[in-house]
């Protein structure tokens, strides 16, 4: 038979194999909790039905409690003779599984095994193991005051090994490490002063003596001002340690149960001869991918981009954004760059995609998750301040340099900016992001023809373009110079050497042109189709109506016509795809619809594929 395994510190689970069991009702899994909680011991009824409905259980709860058993058999004994797991004890039950098979248990195991190891190296390991398990409030959802007194035990617990962790990551070197998940954990537990004695341990540890000392009086104001009282004689030495520079000893590990944890019988006090090791470095994260080998132009735009994000006199974090329309390469540039600017921060560079592939906006708190964990930060709350305020932490007096790609919204990346003038932000976007205060703006253009016959040159070679170069010229204008569709017909003239390049310029016409714009991953009709979800019902009819048009270019009067509205109204949707880098506007009262956009727009029309 399958082992049987079972989740409680998190939404309540149980597993045979691979297979999920049917947990049932709240109810139900309360009873199941009590059981898992009391393991092989017999728990008599008296004592379930307090559990699950404290002093004032229903009339109903004997037969509630039997009909609860049966359910429970049924999924746990797999249709057995005999019950095995779940057996009758007078008028109560008994459940019998492994201490691993409960992960509750397996968690308190570990934290016993980390106090007997012989090394800190060893307790660390079994600690973040533990710390692991944890998935959310503990048995989130189940009723009851056996439910409550436990949920209040299990988060303590939770608390006492992340404060075992860290006090070993300050042992270990880690101590800079340590300090963003200590400035949380503070914040989310004021009074907790067994926090404020570790934060001022790892400040001190990291070189940072003065906010070291600062911590003393902060946590002393909260404490008397909520409590009345004055701190614990724990903290008062640690901050007199630093005042006297003599530094904070580190606590000695107890042989004591931790706080939220059952005690266990026959143990013995943990022995270490590790000595606390110099300060390891903090994780230098290089998240940015490789640049093209063929990168061509843009040296003006990529000028402005490197000086804005390298001046050394700044005083606050500098941030750049670079708008364009879809395919026009702001993804190949800001990696350009990124690669150019490492010498400026040797911290590292961290890069998020902010768009996944079905044009769905990535969610803050997933990229801050993903920031944290490759800056080695291992506690992550759920609030999306909270997460924000630990990543400032985090990137505060490191020179790090954060690449956020094809942004939404000013709300999505705002709480993704570090806080402080040492990091550099590199933003791209469709539409410019109005808001974004301090920043310097790019708007990023088509190749000019140099640029695209550049490229074409370097994919395919240029002696083939230099022996067609008219017709080359003529093939990147039918892309309208958009550096996404150069790219995509070299690629495909590439792998075809024995074409000559007028084949394909003439297969590059008309209705088949957006078909010819796809190779492999690349594909300029997926890259405007993230574009196209973006737009409302009134500005998706307004595209198409243009693009059957056939006209390039158009005046607010003409326009206002085609779409059948006053000019005031036609002149606030055209504005509105020009923000969205979908339509241009070099003059007051003129629009430029770019070809190929227009190729997407008359595909997009209903009955057209």
């Amino acid at each position: 038979m399958e082992p049987l395994r079972f989740d409680l510190l998190g939404v309540v689970r149980g597993r045979r194999g691979s297979v999920e069991l049917d947990m049932g009702s709240p109810q139900q899994q309360a009873l199941l909790a009590v059981l898992l909680l009391r393991p092989s011991q017999g728990v008599s009824a008296a004592v379930l039905m307090e559990a699950l409905w404290g002093d004032d259980p229903p009339v109903t709860a004997t037969k509630t409690l039997r009909t609860y058993a049966w359910r429970w058999r049924k999924v746990l004994e797999n249709d057995a003779a005999e019950p095995r797991i779940l057996t009758t004890v007078g008028d109560g039950y008994r459940l019998t599984v492994p201490e691993d098979a409960v992960d509750v248990r397996y968690a308190e195991a570990l934290a016993r095994r980390a106090r007997q190891a012989g090394d800190a190296r060893s307790a660390r390991a079994m600690l973040a193991e533990a710390l692991a398990l944890f998935n959310g409030e503990p048995l989130a959802g189940v009723p009851g005051p056996f439910a409550q007194r436990h949920r209040r035990r299990l988060s303590e617990l939770h608390l006492d090994l992340l404060e075992a962790r860290l006090a070993l990551d300050i042992d270990l070197g880690r101590a800079s490490w340590c300090v963003p998940e200590l400035r949380a954990l503070s914040d989310e537990n004021p009074l907790r002063e067994s926090l404020s004695v570790l934060l001022i341990r790892a400040l001190h540890a990291s070189g940072r003596p003065g906010e070291a000392a600062a911590v003393f009086p902060a946590a002393r104001r909260r404490i008397v001002d909520r409590l009345g009282l004055e701190p614990s004689a724990e903290l008062a030495e640690a901050h007199r340690r630093i005042l006297i520079s003599e530094g904070p000893a580190p606590p000695a590990r107890s042989a004591e149960p931790l706080r939220g944890e059952e005690p266990a019988r026959g143990e013995e006090p943990a022995r270490s001869d590790e000595t606390p090791r110099s300060e390891e470095p903090a994780p230098r994260p290089a998240q940015v991918p490789a640049t093209t080998a063929d990168f061509t132009g843009r040296e003006a735009v990529a000028r402005l981009v490197t000086d804005a994000l390298s001046r050394p006199d700044r005083d606050s974090l500098p941030v750049v954004a670079v708008a364009g329309m879809g395919g026009v390469g702001k993804t190949t540039l800001a990696r350009h760059v990124a690669h150019r600017l490492g010498a400026h921060y040797p911290d590292g560079q961290l890069y998020a995609e902010l768009r996944s592939g079905d044009a769905v906006p990535a969610s803050p708190q997933d990229v801050l998750d993903g920031f944290l964990d490759a800056l080695g930060v291992e506690f992550v709350p759920d609030c999306l301040d909270s997460r924000s305020a630990l990543f400032r932490s985090a990137t505060h007096d490191r020179r790090l340099l954060v690449v956020l790609d094809d942004a939404h919204s000013l709300a999505q990346i705002t709480p993704l900016l570090p806080g402080t003038a040492t990091c550099g932000v590199l933003v791209t976007s469709r539409s410019r992001l109005a808001g974004l205060n301090g920043a310097v703006h790019a708007d990023l253009d088509v190749f000019d023809e140099t640029e695209a016959i550049e490229l074409l040159s370097r994919v395919i070679g240029h002696d083939r373009v230099a022996a067609e170069r008219e017709t080359a010229r003529e093939l990147v204008v039918a892309c309208g110079l958009l550096p996404l569709a150069v790219r995509i017909v070299a690629a495909r003239l590439a792998a075809r050497p024995g074409w000559p390049i007028r084949a394909f310029r003439d297969r590059f016409t008309g209705a088949h042109r957006l078909g010819s714009l796809r190779a492999g991953d690349l594909d300029v009709g997926a890259t405007f189709l993230a574009s196209w979800r973006q737009l409302t019902s009134d500005q998706q009819r307004a595209l198409v109506l243009l693009a059957v048009t056939g006209m390039p270019d158009f005046a607010l009067p003409v326009v206002a016509r085609v779409l059948g509205r006053p000019e005031p109204d036609s002149e606030d949707l055209l504005e509105e795809l020009v923000d969205l880098a979908l339509l241009e506007s070099d003059t007051v009262g003129r629009y430029h619809l770019h070809p190929v956009v227009r190729s997407f727009a008359l595909a997009q029309r209903p009955g057209q594929s």
